[in-house]
């Protein structure tokens, strides 16, 4: 990056070269056009020639040296040198380019400060005051082509007091004049340079407090979204955009009603609740960029200046899908308990009529050895009691799973001896794929029995979902340091959201054929262990389920039976 001075180095070259062409015009249009003969003189031309090829050095060796004072000084001293010499080749004492000598005190008051513009001055002035004395008292030669001074000298019967008083005048003045441009120009530049200082302090901390800021609003993982009063979108966070799945570049400017899927009266709405309140909130199911929902909780305020002008609306947001969907445990979990201490009275009490009907019938009949009409009646009644009694036996297991006592196990074994029956069950057909991803460190503290039946419901229901084929997908991993995760993802027809939100209750079914006990019952199983279990799923593209068990400590790991097998294998 170039330093100031550099910079400066640089303005005050192409200043040079413009102040030079200029004097060559001048020269030419004047001296050549108007016969001035002082500026039509080969040694105003060499003079010009000399500066121009200065320049040109100087910005040859601008890129090694033009960051150092050095480079400044020289600059200065040889434009002194130069004007001089002009000063001499247009009338000496009666030249106007004695003027020029402004310019290079003006140029080192700025690049070398005061002390500078002190010693340019005083260069100037000692360069000057030689060059009169010389001309006035004949010291210097007259150059050819160049009209003599009217005074040759005292052997010419000149007036030396008038001549002297002349002298006196003339270095005086200059005097004044340089010393004075010099303090003022040296104090203009110190009070430009403090201005620039002063300014440039304040854009660095103004820079800073906007990267700060703006760190801040990036780092808050809630969603921040703003707007002009008009409720079209201006600004959004990072964390928005990693709630909504949506980029700020494609949702500025679109109205905010539409962002959130509202109806098109919503931002007139909010501004009637923000009369009333500061803050108003209100919750919504939002549809993300990628195709996913989530459920969003909002909080809206109106957006003010600093002289509390209204410049648009704020919504802030968290995403409430994990919260909601406790919730919705939460209930269901106490619904289900509910449910389960009522009816495992019942249950019970249903079981045992139950078990007296389906013996006494099992006597008549081969007391009475019916045929026909009533024999089929007989073996109706048989097996609809013997089917009774596997939904009140499953809904006994749900209500009331029993004592179960965890241990560290390896998942995997367990997970191979459920998938192994499965192939040989008659759910399983030809059509029918799984692979499998298990993790032999995945090791949770589980009911070893109770898992077979949680693992065996669940690849169970996986297969009826794909009645005509399709692939299941078993993965066992460790997340974290406190959780073992199960989950089974199938290619089958998928659920509803209607059959999603009732998926854990019971008597309620995906298949004609179901009891509507078998997820209920791994929901049952899976709180006793202290887990927990979700289920994603859409029409027509399939069901995951997630089952998250607490994982054994590295004493339980060391306890654990070797796992069996390799860690992952396709049926």
């Amino acid at each position: 990056m170039r330093s100031e001075l550099q910079r400066q180095n640089a303005v005050m070259m192409i200043g040079r070269a413009a102040l030079l062409a200029a004097l060559l015009v001048s020269g030419l249009v004047l001296g050549r056009l108007l016969k001035q003969p002082m500026l039509a003189s080969d040694h105003f031309y060499l003079l010009t020639a000399a500066g121009f090829a200065l320049t040109i050095l100087y910005a040859l060796l601008h890129p090694f040296w033009g960051r150092h004072p050095a480079s400044a000084s020289v600059q200065v001293a040889c434009d002194i040198l130069l004007i001089t010499g002009f000063v001499q080749v247009t009338g000496g004492i009666d030249s106007p380019f004695s003027l020029l000598y402004f310019l290079p005190v003006i140029a080192a008051s700025i690049m070398l400060g005061r002390a500078g513009a002190m010693s340019s001055a005083t260069g100037a002035w000692l360069m000057y005051a030689f060059l009169v004395v010389l001309i006035v008292y004949g010291w210097l030669p007259d150059l050819p082509g160049l009209p003599a001074w009217d005074a040759a000298g005292p052997a010419a019967g000149v007036d030396l007091v008038a001549l002297n008083k002349r002298v006196v005048y003339t270095l005086f003045s200059h005097f004044v004049g340089f010393f004075t441009v010099a303090h003022l120009s040296s104090y203009l530049s110190l009070k430009l340079k403090a201005a620039g200082d002063e300014l440039q302090a304040g854009r660095a901390a103004l820079a800073q407090v906007q990267a700060l800021n703006k760190n801040i609003i990036d780092s808050i993982t809630s969603g921040i979204v703003t707007t002009d009063p008009q409720g079209r979108i201006t600004f959004m966070n990072h964390g928005a955009e990693a709630i909504t799945g949506r980029r700020l570049e494609q949702s500025e400017g679109a109205p905010i009603a539409a962002f959130l899927g509202r109806e098109e009266g919503f931002l007139t709405h909010v501004a009637a609740r923000l009369d009333r309140e500061k803050r108003f909130r209100f919750e919504v199911s939002l549809l993300r960029g990628d195709g996913g929902s989530v459920y969003l909780g909002f909080t809206s305020a109106v957006l003010k200046d600093q002289q509390g002008e209204p410049l648009g609306y704020i919504f802030s947001f968290q995403d409430l899908t994990d919260i909601k969907a406790l919730e919705e445990e939460v209930r269901l979990k106490d619904r289900m308990a509910a449910l389960g201490e009522m009816a495992a009275g019942m249950a019970h009490e249903i079981r045992n009529p139950l078990a007296s009907m389906s013996g006494s019938v099992q006597i008549l009949k081969k007391s009475l050895q019916p045929s026909g009409e009533e024999g089929e009646l007989l073996d109706i009644v048989l097996r609809e009691s013997r089917r009774l009694d596997g939904i009140i036996r499953d809904f006994l297991l749900f209500a009331r799973p029993g004592r179960f006592h965890p241990m560290p196990h390896h998942l995997g074994p367990v997970l191979r001896e459920s998938l192994t029956l499965l192939r040989n069950s008659d759910e399983f057909g030809p059509g029918h794929a799984i692979e499998t991803d298990l993790q032999d460190e995945a090791v949770a503290r589980v009911d070893a029995n109770m898992m077979k039946q949680v693992f065996w419901n669940l690849a169970k229901n996986a297969l009826k979902a794909m009645p005509t084929g399709g692939r299941l997908k078993v993965t066992v991993r460790r997340e974290g340091a406190g959780t073992v995760l199960v989950s089974f993802a199938d290619s089958g027809t998928g659920m509803s959201e209607a059959d999603l939100r009732r998926a854990f209750q019971p008597f309620h079914s995906s298949f004609q054929e179901g009891t509507g006990l078998g997820l209920a019952v791994v929901f049952r199983i899976v709180q006793e262990h202290g887990g927990r279990i979700q289920v994603s799923s859409r029409p027509g593209r399939g069901t995951e389920v997630q089952v998250r068990l607490p994982a054994a400590g590295e004493a339980g790991q060391a306890a654990a039976p070797a796992a069996a097998g390799a860690a992952g294998s396709s049926w």
